[in-house]
């Protein structure tokens, strides 16, 4: 639990990127206005480019700063610097391309980051940037990607899959759970059906000086300030859903429809639930929301059908 509370604040600059992410997309929906409402986009235009640039700057000069701290406080610890700057080279040399690939891979097809045992984090190991749950091999392509190299199996292109709950059909925002990768659960959600116990776990409250308490409201001119408590991730080894209750539903896909911790579980239930950080549910938001906007473009004519 140490471990985990350890590090640098960042959520609420990521929440902030990501909100202003999907206002861009929300813009960009808007393309076939016309006279004095496309001058008011554009200077919405100039104001959510000069947001997202200040997030980014923002986001990066904590990932720096935490991988120098990282360096100065584990010994063992001497690559960190040079593997956060090795992935954001990757991301300009790769300029954006909806095809390119996230995971290494040697000659043999191998991930090089398995093979040579290195990437602390289970969710992202073996991928270069961003996680698991969203590369191509578990999300589907992006829909920007051509029609030679996109995967769609995976997710239909014409019907986004949704961001709500599986059980209370409310946005889920936050950390969570998932299984797959397009059924997500609010932590409180995810109830046992015997005993009604919940996978949230509760939030551990961090000590503030009187210093930081005074400035937790102010601008954020440095962007390192603790913005955000931390929250243990969702206790999902402790829970198990039955397998005879999986039912079809809009948007979601067969979905179980009964849970249980492993206390009250039964031969006929199975595991599968995964945690999800604050972090990787706003990037699967922004993947929500780009097809979205693809959908929506293509409906509009914007994007040709073919």
């Amino acid at each position: 639990m140490a471990l985990y509370l350890t590090g640098m604040s960042h959520v609420r600059e990521a929440r902030m990127l990501c909100r202003k992410t999907v206002d861009l997309f929300t813009l960009l929906s808007h393309t076939q206005e016309t006279g004095s409402r496309r001058m008011g986009m554009t200077q919405e235009l100039l104001a959510l480019v000069t947001g997202l640039a200040h997030y980014l700057k923002i986001l990066i000069r904590i990932a720096l700063t935490g991988a120098l701290k990282l360096e100065r406080e584990q010994s063992s610890v001497r690559e960190a610097m040079i593997s956060f700057l090795d992935k954001l080279h990757l991301l300009a040399v790769q300029g954006g391309d909806p095809t390119a690939r996230r995971v290494i891979k040697g000659l043999g097809g191998e991930a090089l980051m398995q093979q040579q045992g290195k990437g602390g984090n289970a969710g992202t190991m073996g991928v270069t940037y961003g996680f698991k749950s969203l590369a191509p091999e578990s999300a589907g392509e992006s829909p920007f990607a051509s029609n030679s190299s996109r995967d769609m199996a995976k997710v239909s292109v014409n019907h986004p899959p949704s961001d709500l709950c599986v059980k209370c059909n409310l946005t889920v925002e936050e950390d969570c759970v998932r299984l797959g990768t397009y059924q997500r659960w609010h932590s409180q959600c995810i109830r046992c059906k015997t005993c009604g116990k919940v996978a949230t776990v509760p939030t551990t409250k961090e000590l503030a000086s009187p210093k930081n308490q005074q400035n937790k409201d102010k601008g954020d001119k440095d962007g390192l300030k603790l913005s955000t408590p931390r929250r243990l991730p969702a206790d999902v080894g402790s829970f198990v859903y039955e397998v005879d209750s999986i039912k079809n539903a809009p948007s979601f896909g067969n979905v179980p429809t009964i849970i249980f911790c492993t206390d009250h579980g039964h031969p006929r239930c199975r595991a599968g639930f995964q945690a999800v950080s604050r972090l990787e549910q706003y990037a699967f938001l922004l993947n929500i929301a780009l097809r979205r906007l693809f959908a929506l473009l293509k409906k509009q004519g914007v994007i040709p059908q073919s």
